[in-house]
């Protein structure tokens, strides 16, 4: 028997959940799936927590796909878990690429490309809804925010924009979002704008954003004049 297992906070449950756990039975014959507890999640950095342990186990328990379900509570549990349990395939999302790689010393490790476009729709349908995040430019700071954005629950980076396309097609491409051609599709597929492009160009995102009525973040400066930023400020309000 082919034993598989994977890890996770599965907080506020949504269909990339779903999609992992599924691919991730498909991988043997038994799926264990660790689900972490709130102290530990916040001890590794992961920010926001909503659901309580009990409801992530459960969560993970409805799908059907865990054979077992266990709780990770300490660093170091994984290797620990992969020989107690004679594990042959350890298995998280592809947000952690290399991470993991000690394992291989173990077992084989197998990291499955995440959901993209997660239905807005089903997102929705929570108490909690997980909030989509666009991202305006695709350099060193964006690169910067990518792995940071992976840490907080209820967010999810959806889509990236540059006016050059081939920079955003090749950021979307190593980060599994989607680039958008155009500003409006950008704005349609997004509930958190992150701006991320060059200081000139911030007064202006930030105003067609707040205008679309999105949340907004900036990195610094917010702009370059202070009449800007009182008019944002104005308009934000």
């Amino acid at each position: 028997m082919k034993k598989v297992i994977t890890y996770g906070s599965f907080d506020l449950f949504h269909e990339g959940h779903y999609n992992l756990l599924k691919r991730a039975k498909a991988l043997g014959d038994y799926l264990i799936v660790g689900v972490t507890t709130e102290q530990y999640d916040e001890s590794r950095g992961k920010l926001n927590i909503v659901d309580s342990l009990d409801k992530r186990i459960e969560n993970v328990r409805q799908t059907g796909f865990a054979d077992e379900v266990i709780v990770e509570d300490h660093p170091g549990q994984k290797t620990e878990d992969v020989q107690k349990y004679n594990i042959d395939i350890f298995t998280v999302g592809s947000d952690w690429i290399g991470t993991f790689d000690y394992l291989k010393d173990y077992c084989r490790v197998v990291y499955l490309d995440r959901t993209k476009n997660i239905s807005s729709t089903m997102l929705r349908a929570k108490e909690f809804p997980i909030q989509r995040i666009g991202i305006i430019g695709t350099g060193r700071i964006a690169e910067r925010f990518m792995p940071e954005a992976a840490l907080v629950s209820g967010v999810n980076a959806q889509c990236v924009y540059n006016p050059h396309m081939e920079s955003a097609r090749a950021f979307a491409r190593k980060w599994g979002i989607d680039a958008c051609e155009d500003l409006e599709a950008f704005y349609r597929a997004s509930d958190i704008v992150y701006i991320a492009s060059p200081h000139g160009t911030h007064y202006a995102y930030i105003k067609q954003a707040l205008e679309h009525e999105k949340h907004v973040l900036c990195e610094k400066p917010m702009c370059l004049k202070r009449e800007q930023a009182a008019e944002l400020s104005a308009c934000a309000k």
